[in-house]
This record gives C-alpha cells, sequence and structure tokens, in this order.
C-alpha cells in the first residue's frame, strides 16, 4: 500500500487507532526469551488526523492505556478489566508504578494465567506501536518498531504495513505485527544506522534574516519550548539531541577561479591548534551548495594562503574578513516523513570590519531516519512547511525576518564593499 503523508495543520480523515505492543525484548535482540514473558497490549487514544506516520515518539503522558490485553505464548487471549480511567502505562525503561499496581490489582501474574511470571513481567519493553486505519471492508495497519529509548520517551519507526479485513481483532493483528516486525531490523535496532542522507555532500538550508535585535540564545529556548509545545504540527525535537551548541573562529577565503570551484574554502580552528577546512562551491546563493570537509588540517604558522597555495594550486583564491560565529541548534524531526532538520540560529561577528554582526536563523536539511515508505522527493516541501512555522512563530513573537539564501560569504563581501564605500566617503 503507498504510504501517504500528512502534512496537514489539523485532523482530517478517519481516526487512527493505536496500540503499544510490550514484548520481551528477545523479539528485537539475539538474547535468550525469559520463560512467563506474556505480550502486553494497551489501546492509546486514537488519533484523528487519519495519515501515515514514519514516526511515533511516546512520553509517559502519551502511553495512557485505555484497555489491555494479556496474549500468552499458549494462545490465551486474556481482555482485563479497563482502568477507571486511561493509565501512564510506560516510563521509558519500566512500567509506570500506577500501571504495575493495576496489572496486579487484576490478578496479573498470579491468578489470571499461572504461566506469566514477575520475571516474565520485568522482561517487558515497549517494541510496537500499531495504527490501524479502518476502511469499510477491508483495513491496514503500521507496524512502527522501537527505535531509540530515552528517559523523556520512546521513539518508534514504521518498517511495514499489512492489509486486513476490517473485522481483524487485537490479538491477530498484534501477531501479525511480531512476525513483520524484524523488517529493516538492522536500522531500528542498531542507533549508528538508523540515518541516511540521500544527497550527500550537499548543503540543503533555507535562511531567515533576523531584522531586529534579539538574543539568539533566548530566541533558541523560546523554539524549543514552542517545538515541545506542539506548536510546530507534525515535529518534534529530537530525543536526545534537542539542543546543540557551537563556536566558531573561523578564516574565509573566497574561490574565485575556476568556475567549478567558485565558493568559499574556510578555517575553522580547533582546540588541538589543527583546523577543520570548510569547503563549500556554489556560483550564487541558493538552497543547495556542495559542502565538504578536511579534518585535522595542519597550517604552519598561520599561513592560509600557503596551505591553499600548496593544497589547491589550481584556486584563485581572495582573502575575506575572519569572523566569530556562535549557533545554537533546536534539532527537530518530521513525524510524517523521517526528515530531520536543525533550526539553527547564530550570530556573525566580524571584529576587523567596526564589528558588524549577522544574525540568522537557517533550517538546514541533516539526514532522514530509515522507514518503510521513505521519500526523499518530499525534503523540500517538509522543509518549506517547517520555514514557515519558523516564520510564523517569530512574527508572532513581533520579531520581522526576511526569507532569504543570503550567505556568510555574501555577508563578508558586502562587509568589504561597506568598509570601502567608508573609506572613500571619510
Amino acid at each position: 500500500m503507498t504510504a501517504q503523508l500528512n502534512h496537514s495543520d489539523g485532523p482530517h480523515g478517519a481516526p487512527v487507532a493505536r496500540h503499544l505492543v510490550f514484548v520481551d525484548a528477545a523479539h528485537q535482540y539475539s538474547m535468550a526469551a525469559t520463560p512467563g514473558a506474556p505480550v502486553l497490549v494497551a489501546e492509546l487514544a486514537p488519533e484523528a488526523g487519519g495519515g501515515t506516520a514514519a514516526m511515533e515518539f511516546l512520553r509517559r503522558e502519551d502511553t495512557a492505556a485505555r484497555t489491555v490485553t494479556v496474549l500468552t505464548g499458549a494462545g490465551a487471549e486474556l481482555a482485563l478489566a479497563p482502568p477507571a480511567e486511561p493509565l501512564a502505562s510506560w516510563a521509558a525503561t519500566a512500567f509506570t508504578a500506577e500501571f504495575e499496581e493495576y496489572l496486579r490489582a487484576t490478578g496479573i501474574p498470579e491468578a489470571k494465567d499461572p504461566e506469566i511470571s514477575e520475571a516474565g513481567l520485568s522482561a517487558l519493553g515497549a517494541l510496537l506501536v500499531l495504527r490501524t486505519h479502518t476502511g469499510p471492508e477491508e483495513s491496514y495497519t503500521e507496524v512502527l518498531v522501537c527505535a531509540r529509548v530515552r528517559s523523556i520517551g520512546t521513539l518508534f519507526t514504521r518498517v511495514t504495513q499489512f492489509a486486513h479485513a476490517a473485522s481483524a481483532g487485537i490479538a491477530e493483528l498484534t501477531h501479525r505485527a511480531l512476525a513483520a516486525a524484524d523488517s529493516l531490523q538492522d536500522y531500528v535496532r542498531i542507533e549508528n544506522t538508523a540515518y541516511l542522507n540521500p544527497e550527500s555532500g550537499i548543503e540543503i538550508e533555507q535562511k531567515l534574516n533576523l531584522l531586529d535585535e534579539v538574543s539568539i540564545w533566548d530566541l533558541s529556548k523560546r523554539v524549543w519550548g514552542a517545538v515541545d509545545r506542539g506548536e510546530f504540527p507534525g515535529f518534534i525535537t529530537d530525543p536526545g539531541y534537542e539542543l546543540t551548541r557551537w563556536h566558531f573562529v573561523q578564516h574565509n577565503f573566497e574561490v574565485l577561479a575556476p568556475a567549478g570551484e567558485i565558493g568559499h574554502i574556510a578555517f575553522q580552528a580547533n582546540p588541538d591548534g589543527r583546523y577543520q577546512l570548510k569547503i563549500k562551491k556554489f556560483p550564487a546563493d541558493a538552497l543547495r551548495r556542495e559542502e565538504s570537509f578536511v579534518k585535522g588540517v595542519v597550517v604552519e604558522d598561520g599561513d592560509f594562503e600557503g596551505y591553499l597555495a600548496r593544497a589547491y594550486p589550481g584556486l584563485t583564491v581572495r582573502q575575506l574578513p575572519g569572523f566569530r560565529r556562535t549557533r545554537f541548534d533546536v534539532n527537530v524531526q518530521s513525524l510524517a516523513t523521517g526528515h530531520c532538520f536543525g533550526i539553527e540560529t547564530d550570530e556573525v561577528t566580524v571584529p576587523d570590519h567596526a564589528g558588524r554582526k549577522l544574525k540568522q536563523v537557517e533550517m538546514e536539511y541533516l539526514e532522514t531516519r530509515r522507514h518503510a515508505g521513505m521519500d526523499a522527493t518530499t525534503i523540500d516541501a517538509d522543509m518549506d512547511r517547517l520555514t514557515s512555522l519558523v516564520e510564523r512563530y517569530l512574527a508572532d513573537q513581533g520579531i520581522t525576518t526576511e526569507r532569504t539564501f543570503y550567505s556568510k560569504l555574501s555577508f563578508l563581501r558586502d562587509c568589504l564593499e561597506g568598509s570601502a564605500a567608508e573609506a572613500a566617503g571619510a
């Protein structure tokens, strides 16, 4: 079934039934199974939106169980008496105390089924989210598998989906999902293989010039909070990597020729005295620019021009002003598409040119979480939607912006021209 992508800011379509499935971790990893481990299925609140999801992120409050079904290895199915009100079931690494109390009050593990043991319950983890889309005759269920566990919540990634009769019960859906849960398994159970970049070596970036005086630290904190409060529909902060901080002291050169190399080369100072060489190729400011890095560069006596002459003899370059750059990144992910972006707020200061400053918010594509239905052609639409959400948020905060592709290279050129004009008028 073709993946549907939900980019709407509001609900549409039929509600999606959602279930959180707890199983022994041996279902996902090569480890001994624990005797007496059942399968618990918690019915969550339905989703009104109706679209498919590349990812789900469940915080404690999102795991509130409306009903609970127990499935045993012997094939028994037991619907427990529902809690008096939806009850948070999972707190990242264990059942919540309230949920454990509820299970014991219903007679699990002892009375209801002697096959279920205390050790079996302790072995359980949140492995699957099932998203069931119901049609008049045929329905389908998306299977999302646990892909990241953090103290703030658990991230699930879609690995497959299957069609079934609209009348299919939760036991059938769970067994089918467990049988298919090993799809893309080494992209969900191993964190360093979870992502890819379909345009490796290309920077994709939209920018907003900040036209009002504003603290970039305060602004970054506010944006982070707004995303976490759900004010950027369809986006979440990257669990466990929500905010990153950067500082650069950078020596800059413009590449004037040959035509295929036109752009910018920068030496970024490292604490060990070496440099990272940042090379960008672009004939004009644009959404996409070629970008590469060389790490561990040694520049004797700070002779940057000499290094370039030796390492890149075919280039014609001119030195530009150096600058200091501070940047705070709010890292976000699209639940609908799995694309990951940075909302990167930075301030560039050019000490040698009267401390001229440039403040921007950059929306940069970073990577895409691997999932069933992944579609790289949606990157630009996702970035445009995110940029519009940031624009709207900043406008609501009373901050004036200008959407642009204005690069640091163009800014440095303008610094030179501005200084020359001032000198001529002096």
